[in-house]
Parts: C-alpha cells; sequence; structure tokens
C-alpha cells in the first residue's frame, strides 16, 4: 500500500491547472505552482500523465488529498481498486483544494472507502505538537499546523487513520 498526506501529485496536470485557473483565488498552493519558482505550468503533460505504476503496490491511502478539482473518469481510469480517502475538516474550516464532496471526486471513486474527520482541519492529521508549538507557529506567522478546530481531538484520529490503514492492510 501506498499511504500519503497533503497533495499526492498524481492528478492529472491539465486537471490541477485547470482548477488553478478557474479556483485560483480561493485554491492554496496554485499561487506557487503557478509561480516562476516552480512553473508547473512548463511540466511535459506527457511526463505528468505517464504510468509511474509499481507492481508492489496494491492499494493506496490518502489522507485528504489535494488538487482534485478538475479530474474526471477519465483521470481515475488506472486509480488501484483498494484506495480509502480521508478527509479532514467539514463545510466551515475545509480547504477548497481538498474539498473532494464539491470537487466531484468522491463521487468518481464510487464505493472505495472515504472517511470524513469533522472537527478537524488539514493539518489534524500531522504529529502531535508540543504545548507551546501553536504559540511559536503563531509567533512566527507560520502555518497553523498545531492549530485544531473546538472539540476535534488529534491523537484520536490519529488512532483512527492507524486502524483503518491497519485493517487495509490486513494487520
Amino acid at each position: 500500500m501506498a499511504a500519503g498526506r497533503l497533495y499526492p501529485w498524481s492528478a492529472r496536470a491539465a486537471g490541477a491547472l485547470a482548477a488553478c485557473d478557474t479556483h485560483q483565488s480561493v485554491m492554496e498552493l496554485c499561487d506557487l505552482l503557478l509561480s516562476d519558482e516552480v512553473q508547473l505550468q512548463s511540466v511535459d503533460p506527457k511526463l505528468w500523465n505517464a504510468s509511474y505504476a509499481d507492481p508492489r503496490v496494491t492499494g493506496a491511502f490518502s489522507i485528504d488529498p489535494g488538487f482534485v478539482w478538475g479530474l474526471e473518469e477519465d483521470d481515475l481510469s488506472s486509480l488501484l481498486p483498494k484506495v480509502a480517502v480521508v478527509g479532514l475538516g467539514g463545510a466551515q474550516d475545509r480547504l477548497f483544494a481538498t474539498n473532494f464532496d464539491e470537487s466531484g471526486l468522491a463521487y468518481l471513486l464510487g464505493d472505495r472507502q472515504i472517511v470524513r474527520f469533522d472537527p478537524a482541519y488539514h493539518f489534524s492529521a500531522m504529529t502531535l505538537c508540543k504545548p507551546e508549538g501553536e504559540a511559536i507557529l503563531l509567533d512566527e506567522q507560520d502555518d497553523p499546523v498545531c492549530t485544531d478546530p473546538a472539540g476535534s481531538d488529534r491523537a484520536a484520529i490519529h488512532a483512527k487513520i492507524i486502524d483503518m490503514m491497519a485493517e487495509e492492510l490486513g494487520l
């Protein structure tokens, strides 16, 4: 099984670019991806969309996948049959880029396993923070990696994700 968090970068380049073109004002990271530093638009689509399949990988587990807008049925045609997707957050606190419900990806995934945690935030699946972590990040004006919505339980989210992965792996 391949497991990943945040932006899996495996979606079609055209889908990611179309999403940035359409939703750049609200889609997190589009400015960076289209910047002179990254230049996603200059990546050869044939290279991006080529198959990098590894026969040892028989399933995928994606935590709050990003750039899920602009995907179509054909983009998922080679998707592994055993896929689990975790969504973090609800209507009020979910990142636009990771909203696989509104983007239509959840529908395209069909009967594959989808679990949503709410209340939660995009960073809620990241490691537990030290008590002073939230204040340090706030002081440094960094991403709110240690800030979770009221009522969420990061340790409980981790435990459930671990249980899901163990079940998928037959452990």
